[in-house]
């Protein structure tokens, strides 16, 4: 079997495909890809076990082989990522021979020839049922979303619930949430609308192929999940992967529906002044202080052992009784640097309860919720 392919092309999907290889897999054949030519196209295929994507590329076929089972092998991922990784854009040959389970690459001014095995060891997925709930997203809507919440999910291996990105579609909407327990950000699209309610939990792994291949996406993402899998699917990819079974919490029981203090201040002024105040508080609690007046947000923080201390005011507008309250610095600026708007609001009740951020006007047909819990202080 011989055929020709642009090796920036072949590149490009191969770099997104390899994050898909964990290199701890019981299965030799899974740190491989698997190629398969079908007509015109190459699907280039890479799983973990639990999880696999798939890219197709257009090729020119010079020739190929009367039987299937020909027309699909396997390359060891490090083999092909090293060099494509090195070469300049060009069109480059491969020459497969599985009589020989050899495959030679010729190029510009060149060639590597290597090893290769048959693809019918490669194992298949197929967690989908007949029956399945089906949607169809933007992909920017996809992309964003996930990149704002993947930064606040867990990393417990004993609740994976929370260390997943939670789709739930409501009749209101799509709410698209993430919390470790101690955080946790909640974004609603009103206009996106399906037939019945339905929710699926989507884990790390999968996130991280959507961030690579959603970022070169354009068109809408087809979405079909049961469940315990999903499948994503657009023009050039397939996405298919198991997700994480189990009840999400009930996330909007412990979002406080009555705040009577509200900051309202300057995104970036805040952002650079916690900033400032990090280094010189504790360096493992990251702590830092609000005080709130009517017109100033004093920012403070310090470390006793040390004998360290910093303090300065924001100005803000501030409506209710004052407050002192301790927060964790990088989290609340982790939280703000989500918000679209260049002004933020601070909805307080009390010093032990949550910190809501919210944008100072949402998107259209979008609303932004972050959840804080507030730290000890002396």
């Amino acid at each position: 079997m011989k055929f020709n392919v642009n090796s920036d092309e072949m590149g490009k999907s191969i770099q997104g495909l390899a994050k898909m290889v964990s290199g701890k897999s019981s299965l030799a054949i899974l740190d491989h890809f698997l190629f398969v030519v079908d007509d015109n196209n190459l699907h280039v295929t890479a799983s973990d076990g639990e999880n696999m994507m798939r890219t197709t590329m257009d090729i020119d076929v010079l020739s190929m082989p009367d039987k299937e089972d020909d027309r699909r092998f396997c390359i060891h991922n490090t083999v092909i990522c090293d060099f494509l990784k090195n070469i300049p854009s060009q069109p480059i040959t491969f020459d497969v021979d599985m009589e020989n389970s050899e495959t030679k690459i010729s190029y510009m001014n060149g060639h590597i020839q290597f090893p290769c095995t048959s693809g019918n060891d490669y194992p298949s997925i197929c967690f989908m049922k007949d029956e399945h709930e089906s949607v169809s997203l933007p992909s920017g809507t996809i992309l964003e979303d996930i990149t704002r919440t993947s930064p606040f999910t867990g990393q417990d291996t004993l609740r994976p619930v929370m260390n997943a990105i939670c789709f739930n579609f409501l009749s209101e909407g799509l709410d698209v949430v993430s919390s470790n327990g101690g955080v946790l950000v909640k974004i609603t699209h009103t206009s996106i609308r399906t037939e019945k309610e339905a929710k699926f939990l989507l884990p790390p792994k999968p996130v991280t192929m959507l961030k690579y291949f959603l970022s070169k996406e354009e068109k809408d993402v087809s979405i079909r999940f049961t469940d315990n899998a999903a499948v994503f699917e657009c023009d050039n990819w397939q996405l298919t992967c198991r997700l994480v079974e189990g009840r999400y919490p009930n996330y909007n029981s412990v979002i406080p529906q009555n705040s009577n203090i509200e900051v309202t201040v300057d995104k970036k002024q805040l952002q650079e002044s916690i900033r400032r105040m990090l280094p010189m508080g504790n360096q493992s609690m990251k702590t830092v202080k609000f005080e709130t007046a009517s017109t100033v947000l004093t920012v403070s923080s310090e470390d006793v052992d040390f004998n360290k201390s910093a303090k300065e005011d924001v100005t803000c507008e501030t409506s209710g009784n004052g407050i002192t309250i301790g927060v964790n610095g990088e989290v609340i600026n982790t939280m703000l640097s989500q918000i679209h708007s260049d002004v933020a609001k601070l909805r307080m009740t009390e010093y032990s309860r949550p910190i809501i951020i919210v944008p100072d006007a949402d998107k259209e047909n979008e609303t932004f919720m972050g959840l804080v819990m507030p730290t000890l202080i002396s």
